[in-house]
């Protein structure tokens, strides 16, 4: 019996064999307890009341399920109450000099961005680089943006190792046993049309960052950034690879290129992905790509390719999607922050609202469409990509950005 886990709030998805037929509760948590990522923990399973001797089965948890583990006496994610403080005790600890002490975080990140006057300033490309013209949005202090996740690249290239090892063991796991042979033949058609040309907008994103990274005018930014653009890299080969391994078994995983050029249903999403890869506006294009585009389109494109995944014997997409999701929701509380950053500064945020809003206003209603298009009209899609609309107006709403255009617009397409 092949179980996915990851440790709720911690690890990526790990996979694991269980030889016994029939399950239980001990022998799961004895493998995952067994493996690194428990760091000696006793651990339980994300639901109230079971026994050890529980099966699985009776649990109704079937083979390629991803079952949610925590470790025992951490509080239920629904209590809402914390068994301990979440404090970054490194960020408020005091030396005696009386002067904040910087995490490694702060530490690794900070000063790498030098400042005017450049070389460059004498003999200028085309477009402003470098200079608060680069961006329409303004601030009174860039270096002010710190990411949520805190990452640098010891602990961002620790962390993904880790998930490319899950997502390696479950393409290997799928391929010792040939299970893509025996997908439910209309789901092979589908993905023959769908799978492959989905790297294109990840590859689109990846290039984005790529210029957002090289022209912020913070290293706290182009940090994010940079992690932004080497995720969505992976994304898009993550996509390239499950087509590679269908194509192992079924005819027609060649080229996914004509079907991105021309079939209907990516026209929407390609055209969106192109503008937003031209927008040389760095500031713009964060916000184009990360608040309003990527969560429609992702919403969509994973309810496609997850949708009935497991009845039609594919446990591995899911699987892939739930590991590209984890970078994807890091990813937008990056850019939610920066977006509270421009929204909320104390000079230039009305400003910053009143541009924000427009670009909102016109990207959101075709964003929605194209998730839309790409998705089709199934009660799962339309759930998913209600969800990220709801995320996206959030996001807006809280930074006092206001909604009655965006929201009338999108109301239009949706009828």
């Amino acid at each position: 019996m092949l179980i996915y886990s990851r440790i709720l709030g911690e690890a990526a998805p790990e996979a694991f064999v269980l030889a016994d037929d029939d399950p239980t509760v001990s022998d799961l948590l004895n493998h995952i307890g067994a493996a690194r990522s428990a760091q000696g923990r006793l651990l339980e399973l994300d639901l109230p009341d079971v026994l050890g001797t529980a099966k699985l089965a009776d649990l109704g948890i079937a083979d390629g399920d991803l079952i949610d583990i925590r470790a025992v006496g951490e509080p239920h994610p629904d209590t809402g109450v914390s068994a301990k403080p979440d404090i970054d005790v490194d960020a408020i600890r005091v030396p005696p000099d009386g002067a904040r002490r910087l995490n490694e975080y702060e530490e690794a990140t900070r000063l790498l961005q030098w400042h005017a006057p450049y070389h460059i300033d004498g003999d200028r490309p085309a477009h402003q680089v470098w200079t608060d013209d680069s961006t329409a949005l303004r601030c009174t202090d860039w270096e002010a943006y710190r990411s949520p996740d805190k990452l640098y690249y010891r602990t961002y290239t620790t962390r993904q190792s880790r998930a490319g090892r899950s997502v390696a063991t479950a393409f290997d796991f799928t391929a010792a046993d040939s299970q893509l042979a025996t997908v439910a033949p209309e789901r092979v058609e589908m993905l023959r049309e769908a799978l492959g040309p989905l790297q294109y907008p990840d590859w689109g994103l990846c290039v984005t960052h790529q210029h957002t990274t090289r022209f912020a005018l913070s290293s706290w930014i182009a940090g994010a950034t940079s992690f932004m653009m080497f995720d969505e890299l992976r994304h898009a080969q993550l996509y390239g690879r499950l087509a590679l391994a269908y194509g192992e078994h079924h005819d027609g995983f060649d080229d996914p290129g004509p079907a991105w050029m021309a079939a209907p249903q990516f026209q929407p999403t390609r055209r969106i992905v192109e503008e937003i890869m031209a927008t040389l506006d760095w500031g713009k294009a964060i916000i184009l790509a990360d608040i309003v585009f990527e969560p429609l389109h992702t919403a969509a494109a994973h309810s496609l390719l997850t949708s009935g995944a497991l009845a039609a014997g594919d446990s591995l997409t899911p699987f892939v999607c739930r590991s590209i999701e984890d970078d994807k929701i890091r990813h937008r509380e990056s850019a939610s922050a920066f977006l509270r950053l421009v929204a909320g500064d104390e000079r230039h945020g009305e400003r910053n609202r009143e541009l924000i809003s427009g670009w909102a206003a016109d990207l959101m209603p075709r964003a929605y469409a194209a998730s839309v298009a790409l998705a089709g009209a199934t009660t799962a899609s339309a759930a998913a990509v209600s969800e990220a609309l709801t995320w996206v107006q959030a996001q807006l709403a809280e930074a006092e950005i206001g909604l009655p255009a965006i929201a009338s617009a999108v109301e239009e397409v949706s009828a």
